[in-house]
C-alpha cells in the first residue's frame, strides 16, 4: 500500500471530479462508487482484459485471482449470460460479451475511513471536472402504456396458470444527447453525466465502467453478495435482496406517509418475503448447514427517488465455493427475476423480447479479503446515440398494472434533468 499519496488529502467531492477527470481524457478507470457514506474502489490502468462467452472463464479468472493477491479484478456478468446457463443452454453471443473483467496493480479504495492507495495509480489531474448541465433529452420507453399494461396482464395470466409466483416485468427507456457525440468525446461525456446523478442521487453501489459498444452507468442500491473471507479462510456471505417501492413525496409528512403505506403494506411484504425466501434458498446451496439466517421483517431503505425495503441474508459458505460457483447460485438475483427463478427466466424472456445486457446482472469485484457483487438496477449503457436504460418491478397475482407501470417510471426519475 502507497503512503503520502496526493489522493489522500482530497475530500470526497474532490477525488470523485478527478476520477471523472481522468474517465473524461480517455484513461483506463473503473469507478466502483460507494459514495461518501460507503467504501468504493477505483482500478486504473487494466494489464489484462477477459471478455468472453464461455462459462469456464470464470473459473479461470476466478483461480488467477487467487493466486495474485497484489492485483483486483473489476467488471460485470451480464443477465443475459446468467440466464442462459441457468436455463442450461450454452450462452449466446450477443453485443455485450457475457464476461467482461480487467486486472488492475494499481487502484485506490476511499470512503468514511479514509483513502488506501495501492500499487502507482496516476496522481490526481491538475484540472478537475465539473459537472455541467443535464446533457441528455428526457427517457422514453419503447413500449406504450397500454403495451406495459398488457405484459402486466400475461405476467399474471402465468401466476393464475401456477407457472410463477412472481415475474419482475422490465421496460426498456432511452434519452438521446441532446447535442452529436462523437465516439472521442464520450468518455467526457459520461464523466459529467455521472458527477451529475452523484450529486443528485447517491448510491452506495454506482458504478462508471467501459464496456465494448459504450460506457456503463450504475446508480444502483442493491446489494447482490458481499464475501468476506477471514484470515483463517472462512468466508461468509451477506446478500441485500430489495424489494418494494414507493416514490418519494415532496413534503416531509407525506413523504413519511409513503413509507408507512410501505412499511404497512401486505402485498408489498408477500413480495418481499417471497423473494428473501428464493435468496435464502440460492445462498442454502453454497452454506454450512444450519449458517443460513434471515430476518424476520425488512428494514427501510429511503433513497433520493424512491423508499425500499431491503432485508440481509448471512450465510457461512462452505470451504471451496468459488466464483463460479457464486454465480450460478445467484445470479441473476432472485429480487430482479422472480420465484421460482428458472421457469421465471423464460417468462421474462419471452415478454420483454429483448436482451437485458448489464441491467440485472452482476457488477464484480475480485480483491484480497473476497468478492462483491451488486445488482446492476438503475443501470444503463451510454454510447453516442444516448442512454439506454431499463426499470421494471415484481408483478403478483393482486398487481394493479398501471400502478405497477408507475412504479417503474418512479425508478428512472435520477435519469432525468
Amino acid at each position: 500500500m502507497a503512503r503520502g499519496s496526493p489522493w489522500s488529502s482530497l475530500s470526497d467531492a474532490q477525488r470523485a471530479a478527478a476520477f471523472a477527470a481522468l474517465v473524461a481524457e480517455g484513461r483506463d478507470v473503473t469507478w466502483l462508487d460507494g459514495g461518501a457514506a460507503s467504501r468504493g474502489i477505483v482500478a486504473f490502468d487494466a494489464d489484462e482484459v477477459i471478455e468472453s462467452d464461455d462459462p469456464r472463464a470464470i473459473a479461470a479468472i476466478d483461480a488467477r485471482w487467487r493466486r495474485e493477491p497484489g492485483s483486483v479484478w473489476t467488471g460485470c456478468i451480464s443477465y443475459d449470460f446468467a440466464a442462459d446457463l441457468v436455463l442450461g443452454r450454452r450462452p449466446r453471443s450477443r453485443a455485450l460479451p457475457g464476461i467482461v473483467l480487467r486486472r488492475s496493480r494499481s487502484w485506490i479504495e476511499g470512503g468514511p475511513e479514509g483513502v488506501r492507495v495501492f500499487g502507482a495509480p496516476p496522481d490526481p489531474p491538475a484540472g478537475l471536472a465539473v459537472p455541467g448541465p443535464w446533457p441528455l433529452g428526457p427517457l422514453a420507453s419503447i413500449w406504450s402504456p397500454e403495451t406495459y399494461r398488457a405484459k402486466v396482464a400475461l405476467a399474471q395470466g402465468h401466476i393464475v396458470a401456477g407457472d410463477t409466483y412472481q415475474v419482475n416485468l422490465a421496460q426498456r427507456f432511452f434519452a438521446p444527447w441532446r447535442e452529436t457525440v462523437t465516439a472521442a468525446a464520450l468518455p467526457q461525456r459520461a464523466a459529467a453525466l455521472y458527477l451529475r446523478l452523484r450529486g443528485k442521487a447517491p448510491a452506495e453501489r454506482g458504478a462508471l465502467l467501459r464496456v465494448p459498444g459504450g460506457i456503463v452507468l450504475s446508480n444502483s442500491p442493491e446489494t447482490l453478495v458481499d464475501v468476506d473471507v477471514d484470515a483463517a479462510g472462512v468466508a461468509v456471505a451477506h446478500a441485500r435482496p430489495i424489494k418494494g417501492t414507493r416514490p418519494r413525496a415532496s413534503t416531509p409528512e407525506a413523504d413519511r406517509a409513503a413509507r408507512e403505506e410501505l412499511r404497512g403494506s401486505v402485498k408489498d411484504l408477500a413480495e418481499h418475503v417471497m423473494i428473501v425466501d428464493l435468496v435464502r434458498n440460492d445462498l442454502g446451496r453454497l452454506a454450512e448447514p444450519g449458517s443460513v439466517h434471515a430476518p424476520a421483517r425488512p428494514d427501510d431503505l429511503a433513497l433520493p427517488t424512491v423508499h425500499h425495503l431491503v432485508s440481509e441474508i448471512r450465510a457461512t459458505l462452505r470451504p471451496g465455493v468459488g466464483l463460479a460457483e457464486l454465480c450460478a447460485a445467484l445470479v441473476p438475483g432472485g429480487s430482479v427475476t422472480g420465484a421460482p427463478k428458472r421457469r421465471t427466466l423464460e417468462i421474462i424472456e419471452a415478454l420483454e423480447e429483448h436482451p437485458r445486457g448489464i441491467y440485472c446482472g452482476a457488477i464484480v469485484l475480485l480483491e484480497a479479503t473476497g468478492v462483491r457483487m451488486s445488482i446492476p438496477i438503475r443501470t444503463g449503457l451510454l454510447d453516442t446515440r444516448g442512454l439506454s436504460l431499463h426499470a421494471g418491478g415484481g408483478i403478483v397475482a393482486d398487481s394493479e398494472p398501471e400502478a405497477e407501470r408507475l412504479e417503474s417510471l418512479a425508478k428512472t426519475r435520477a435519469f432525468e434533468p
